[in-house]
């Protein structure tokens, strides 16, 4: 490592004083909580015959308690939220530490706050008095509780909220009722886009800052620690995902966060950051290698081919978009895409590997596997879009896949994320697993508001028209030129 701290402080500053601020007191008004409370409420009438609705949320699992609540300070404990046909007797119920921070930000939303020790983590005492869980459905449904309708996924809920709900009215009377939830929250205010707005804005000026500082030599986590504080002094309060540098090895994880691992120069590397506005996300990763040195053309070859996939599938967004196309089409044009890159792919590892790697490549790409794609995009590591709002990735609806038969909402945020993988699942030791020579992990993802029928790339340069938008907080496709340095950064 060259640069001293002091000079990287000097980038960070640079970005901070010369950007433009966002209004980082905006927040969404009591209001819209209400409204959504009663949208939501009257969509699961139509649905189904229940007498109150329950959502669960935590630290990891972020989005459905603050969406119809509001706490988004969210912070240990676990919270719930109980949801009935009076918008303002339904509430948070937390446990007896998280209900003092679920009641700092419970006015703005409308609520109530409910004790209860059904909620606590901790083995400790407090001077709180609480209520059953069932006394608290009860109070919120305004009569007796005969059927509770569950709001959040059931991998997310502990089991032993469940069974205390399947207490309170028998197994047979708890009732899925997710879907009608996640149709109201998957559809975005004006007051929701502008947050997601400034989230993109911060997201990205913290990934530039990251990108400029980064040298090898350095560990992942203080590359990670120059975005993170810049996000923090913007207004940003919370993560949608670790802030991640995987470098070398750790590339092959596609998700890792940050570590005390030292940077080796001349690797594979991905940098991701996704930070939230009140409690709304956004997202922008990008793939480099760690140095010039690490760049040869077999290597670079990935490097290209992604970040074509990423044009494409952006091409293709735009297209369901502007044409009330089916969604589906959007994640048929990236596989498409990458398969008709295969014979080429094939080509090159037979090469610079020999006919032996490219055929075991081969064989591995077109065996039969139920529900797989056969061809390179088998080596896309997961859907190429999918939806966001008070999570990152976790709305559990939304994601463009090929049963995607309807347009997309009329105003939505989606991550286009694109990525190749070139390892299995089994990346350590005696198990270690190579499927493409050479190759870990690249990927380019970015933000986009959906308006209608109009795009905007909300973290990147790239917009609609093949158009390129330089400047504050837009990060170009290709950010190889953007490391160590600011040259290129333009206010």
């Amino acid at each position: 490592m060259t640069e001293s701290f002091s000079n990287k402080l000097k980038k960070l500053e640079i970005l901070v004083e010369k950007s433009p601020q966002i209004d980082r007191h905006f927040s969404i008004p009591k209001e819209e909580f209400v409204e959504r409370r009663c949208l939501i409420w009257k969509a699961l009438l139509e649905e189904s015959n229940i007498d109150v609705a329950f959502a669960f949320s935590d630290e990891h699992y972020s989005g459905d308690v603050p969406y119809m609540g509001g706490n988004t300070n969210y912070s240990i404990e676990q919270v719930a939220f109980g949801l009935g046909p009076d918008p303002y007797t339904s509430g948070i119920i937390a446990g007896f530490e998280g209900v003092y921070i679920a009641s700092q930000l419970a006015k703005r939303a409308g609520i109530r706050v409910y004790p209860t020790e059904s909620l606590q983590l901790a083995d400790e005492k407090y001077p709180i008095e609480g209520f059953s869980l069932k006394d608290i459905l009860e109070t919120i449904a305004g009569r007796k509780v005969n059927r509770i309708g569950i709001l959040s996924p059931r991998q997310v809920i502990p089991a032993g909220i469940v069974a205390n709900l399947e207490e309170i009215v028998g197994k047979e009377n708890i009732v899925d009722t997710q879907v009608p939830f996640q149709k109201v929250k998957n559809l975005k205010s004006a007051n929701e886009m502008r947050l997601i707005e400034d989230a993109g804005y911060v997201t990205s000026l913290a990934l530039r800052a990251m990108l400029a500082v980064m040298e090898p030599g350095m560990d992942e986590t203080e590359v990670a620690a120059f975005g993170d504080m810049l996000a923090k002094w913007m207004g940003c309060e919370r993560q949608g995902f670790q802030t991640m540098v995987g470098s070398d090895i750790a590339c092959a994880t596609m998700i890792g966060p940050a570590l005390n691992r030292q940077i080796i120069e001349g690797e594979y590397m991905h940098l991701g950051t996704s930070y939230k506005r009140d409690g709304l996300t956004a997202c922008c990763r990008r793939s480099l290698f760690t140095s010039n040195n690490g760049i040869t053309a077999y290597r670079d070859y990935f490097r290209k081919i992604v970040e074509e996939g990423f044009n494409v599938g952006f091409e293709a967004y735009v297209d369901i978009v502007e044409n009330n196309k089916p969604a589906k089409y959007q994640e048929k044009a990236l596989i498409d895409f990458f398969n008709k890159k295969t014979d080429e792919m094939l080509n090159l590892v037979q090469s610079t590997s020999g006919k032996k790697e490219a055929l075991s490549l081969k064989e591995k790409l077109f065996s039969d596997i139920p529900g797989i794609a056969k061809g390179l995009a088998r080596m896309k590591p997961y859907t190429g879009t999918h939806n966001s709002g008070y999570t990152e990735c976790q709305e559990f609806y939304g994601a463009i896949t090929l049963e995607s038969e309807e347009p997309l909402e009329k105003q939505v945020v989606t991550m286009l994320d694109v990525a190749l993988r070139g390892r299995g699942s089994k990346w350590l030791g005696e198990e270690f697993e190579q499927i493409i020579p050479g190759f870990d992990y690249w990927v380019v993802e970015d933000t986009l508001g959906k308006y209608g029928n109009n795009v905007k790339n909300l973290t990147g340069e790239l917009q609609p028209g093949g158009r390129r938008v330089n400047g504050t907080g837009k990060i170009p496709v290709n950010v190889q030129s953007l490391v160590g340095n600011l040259n290129e950064y333009t206010v």
